[in-house]
């Protein structure tokens, strides 16, 4: 796409300097200091020198010839020009008014620039720049008081920023950090912890199995564990009385606590005292409600010392909740197979209106501690993340921390301080 430059377009409305000087000269005597006079002298002489329709004598101009008949004639350049403003060229002609600086290529965007002359624009861009089309176009006005477009930074999930604050929490405390996998077998979900065989929590319809099995750590811990189970071994306890099977304890699930991890790190040995926490996934057969969700995070940790008592974990339990703004804590009495005395924790939540529970917790038994060679008192317990974030969060439901029903509009505008704030 080709059009006129400024150049071509005055010659068009004007007349080509050349012929506008011939026509002079026609009039009458041009002396050459005169015809210096005339607008675009230079070129008007160049191109009519060039197409030998002047001579010059004696510090005169005069016309040849060709010149006066150029008078009478049509002069091809004008009639390209013409053309030119018709869009009428063909490739031999463009090249003619190329030369002459008469027309030059124009992009899409340049058209579409100049469509916009005398038009209402918001924007300055590169093209009305370069163009000089800004000169020619009305830019709307500026509101300095109007909200600009909002603009989302990047955020962590209040999940993620919650689990990273309950680290930062147990860390400022003295704990390590402990790992285990997602997938266990039944022996460290269940049976090294002391939970009997026939127990309704080993049930298809509380836990996730995997069709497959997995394999049993070394004798020797196994032999504890199967004593313990049947007989309660040298604890002073007499077990659960039922025969031990190896094969159930085999089972492959998705682990449904992690105190799988606490009892992986007593096999692998701990040096008294210690504290060891662990955040991960968990899995449990339940139905969604809530505060309750098939798959969740749990904060599991442990303290193995001296003289340790169910006020020191009481202790414990509010410190660590004060840290995250919940300072009314209850406790009740609770039963867990592998803790004795076992608490669960209660906070208050001001969004629900009511008393929810936040933590389950207890003194590991004997029984759970012998196949490992701990004889020191270890306090215990396990946290829904989910629920600590209800809290902090100010949310109704579960749902709405973690799962398809969280709100996006929430993710983008939650108060990230809020996690940070105690």
């Amino acid at each position: 796409m080709y059009q006129l430059t400024a150049e071509g377009r005055k010659y068009l409305k004007e007349g080509l300097p050349e012929l506008n000087l011939i026509k002079e000269v026609s009039k009458r005597e041009l002396s050459f200091g005169e015809a210096k006079k005339l607008e675009n002298f230079n070129i008007a002489l160049q191109w009519a020198k060039k197409n030998h329709w002047i001579s010059i004598e004696d510090g005169k101009i005069y016309l040849t010839d060709k010149g006066k008949n150029a008078l009478k004639e049509k002069y091809d350049l004008s009639e390209l020009l013409k053309k030119a403003e018709k869009e009428e060229l063909g490739d031999d002609d463009l090249q003619v008014l190329i030369k002459r600086n008469l027309i030059k290529k124009v992009t899409e965007k340049e058209r579409e620039v100049k469509k916009l002359a005398g038009r209402q624009v918001q924007n300055l861009t590169s093209d009305l720049l370069r163009t000089g089309y800004w000169k020619k176009v009305k830019f709307k006005p500026y509101n300095v008081e109007a909200s600009g477009k909002k603009i989302y930074l990047g955020k962590k999930h209040p999940l993620q920023a919650t689990i990273e604050r309950i680290k930062e929490v147990f860390i400022e405390m003295g704990f390590k950090e402990m790992h285990g996998p997602l997938v266990e077998v039944a022996f460290w979900n269940m049976d090294s912890m002391f939970i009997p065989q026939d127990h309704p929590a080993r049930e298809i319809q509380d836990t996730f199995y995997l069709s497959e099995t997995g394999e049993l750590p070394d004798k020797d811990i196994v032999e504890k564990v199967k004593e313990v189970q049947e007989n309660g071994g040298p604890t002073g306890s007499k077990g659960w009385r039922i025969k031990w099977d190896p094969e159930i304890a085999k089972q492959l699930l998705l682990r449904t606590h992690t105190t799988a991890v606490t009892y992986r790190t007593f096999w692998r040995g701990i040096e008294m005292p210690c504290k060891y926490f662990c955040v991960g996934r968990v899995f449990r057969n339940e139905a969604s409600d809530a505060t309750h969700l098939p798959e969740f995070h749990q904060a599991e940790g442990f303290i193995a010392a001296e003289d340790l008592t169910l006020r020191s974990l009481m202790g414990f339990v509010k410190e660590f909740y004060s840290k995250f703004g919940i300072d009314e804590v209850k406790f009740k009495f609770t039963y867990n197979p592998y803790t004795e005395p076992s608490l669960e924790a209660f906070g208050y939540s001001k969004t629900l209106g009511r008393w929810i529970e936040l933590i389950n917790s207890g003194i590991f038994r004997p029984e759970s501690l012998y196949p490992y060679g701990i004889k020191v008192p270890v306090i215990a317990w396990g946290l829904a993340v989910e629920r600590l974030a209800m809290f902090i969060f100010e949310k109704k439901s579960i749902k709405e921390i973690l799962g398809p029903a969280c709100d996006l509009k929430d993710l983008r505008n939650y108060d990230i301080l809020k996690i940070e704030k105690w």
